[in-house]
């Protein structure tokens, strides 16, 4: 039972966590590429059992500064998964630049990670993914990407510590999460769907 002198507290908390952002996900294709044939644009060799991706140049070029190692994509880690079978995911790094994406959103998944994801016969994926930290950049496709960890709410029967006391919610039934979804131009929100890491 909530007292009465941390109730307004608790349903202020409330009232800002039913208004959270919307995790943002980004849709697109997924092939795969050898990362070990050389450095890649962000400066680093991978190998083919890293977990890597290059980004479609579309993207990456919007933020190449005159250094490409320097691209405040580099590093930034992605999790991916299919449109059709959005149960199994695979968090990759950002280490490289796809010259061959035609979508801005496509992807060119290391041979390790593609293969988390379909067999390597089928070539060609629908991805869907999202960036696992914030991507950290003011402007271009990317600004304001809000990562799915920002994005969670807190679920009915959370304690909450407030002021060193803590409450137990019980009462709040929380709306479900939603995530932005960018094809494109073209956003939109759908509902969370249950997505097991690899």
């Amino acid at each position: 039972m909530l007292t009465n002198a941390f109730t307004p507290l608790l349903l202020s908390l409330l009232s800002l966590s039913s208004t959270s952002l919307a995790a943002t996900v980004f849709k697109g294709e997924g092939t795969f590429y050898s990362p070990s044939v050389g450095l890649g644009s962000c400066g680093k060799q991978d190998q083919d059992t890293d977990f890597v991706a290059a980004l479609a140049q579309t993207s990456m070029r919007q933020y190449n500064p005159s250094n490409p190692n320097n691209n405040p994509l580099c590093g930034h880690k992605v999790r991916v998964w299919r449109q059709d079978k959005p149960g199994t995911t695979v968090t990759v790094a950002i280490r490289d630049t796809c010259p061959g994406c035609k979508g801005q959103f496509d992807l060119d998944l290391s041979p390790a990670a593609f293969n988390k994801l379909a067999n390597p016969d089928v070539g060609r994926i629908k991805i869907a993914w999202e960036f696992v930290g914030p991507a950290g950049v003011k402007t271009g496709p990317f600004k304001g990407a809000v990562p799915a960890a920002a994005a969670k709410k807190p679920a009915v029967n959370q304690k909450v510590v407030a002021a060193g006391h803590e409450e137990e919610i019980t009462a709040a039934v929380m709306p479900d999460e939603e995530e932005e979804v960018v094809e494109g131009d073209a956003p939109e929100t759908v509902a969370e769907e249950g997505r097991d890491e690899l």
